[in-house]
């Protein structure tokens, strides 16, 4: 399935490799999701990453809708990626992300924040797509997804004030640290310095993630 598929690319991508596979933790019914996260906000969701701590012990879930799989099925983004199932694949794809990104921490018992999640979901969705552009010989779309994916982006209304100003910040400095992969590494994937950078930014805390950037 897609998100099997993007959970092996990401874990190898970074080489950070993770026990769980992400279906044995789905949820695709949006009425559990919001009994797990005791929702009460009644704001729709596509996605959500579903955590819960106690006695030490992390019980994680990870919801995504279940009608953005049934579209992905249908028009494999894998085989193309185009306009009508991009939306879809980025909602997936931060999915897969959180999913990865916290259980991998998890094991080295390292903490994370929701902002560091976000960060790292913007900067996976932008390597990942522009790849798959790449490989698709959409060149084109290539050299525009920077501005589609950080520029040209809304945010929901009914967020609150915390909430947007987190994903403000996630969008501003993965957008900067994106724009300078792709001037320091115009060959991107192709290049094993670029894949050593990636590597190396994923790692690192919130903090020096983005004093990296702002230098």
């Amino acid at each position: 399935m897609l998100l099997t598929r993007l959970q092996h690319q990401l874990s190898a991508l970074y080489e950070t490799p993770v026990e769980h596979c992400i279906m044995d933790f789905l949820v695709t019914d949006a009425r559990l999701a919001a009994s797990l996260a005791a929702d009460t906000s009644g704001q729709k969701k596509r996605e959500q990453l579903l955590l819960r701590q106690s006695d030490g012990c992390l019980d994680i879930s990870i919801y995504i809708d279940q009608d953005i799989l049934n579209a992905l099925a249908d028009e494999d983004p894998c085989e193309r990626l185009t306009a009508n199932n991009l939306n879809d694949f980025l909602i997936a794809l931060e999915g897969v992300s959180h999913f990865n990104y916290v259980l991998w921490n998890a094991v080295y018992e390292k903490s994370v924040t929701q902002l560091e999640l976000e960060l790292q979901a913007e900067v996976d969705k932008f390597v990942t797509a522009t790849t798959l552009l790449f490989n698709q010989g959409a060149y084109g779309a290539v050299e525009s997804f920077h501005e589609a994916l950080f520029m040209n982006v809304s945010f929901d209304n009914e967020l609150n004030k915390q909430d947007e100003a987190r994903y403000r910040a996630a969008n501003h400095y993965a957008a900067k640290y994106c724009d300078g992969l792709s001037r320091r590494f115009p060959r991107q994937h192709r290049e094993p310095s670029f894949i050593n950078e990636l590597r190396r930014f994923y790692r690192m805390p919130q903090n020096e993630k983005i004093r990296m950037i702002e230098s």
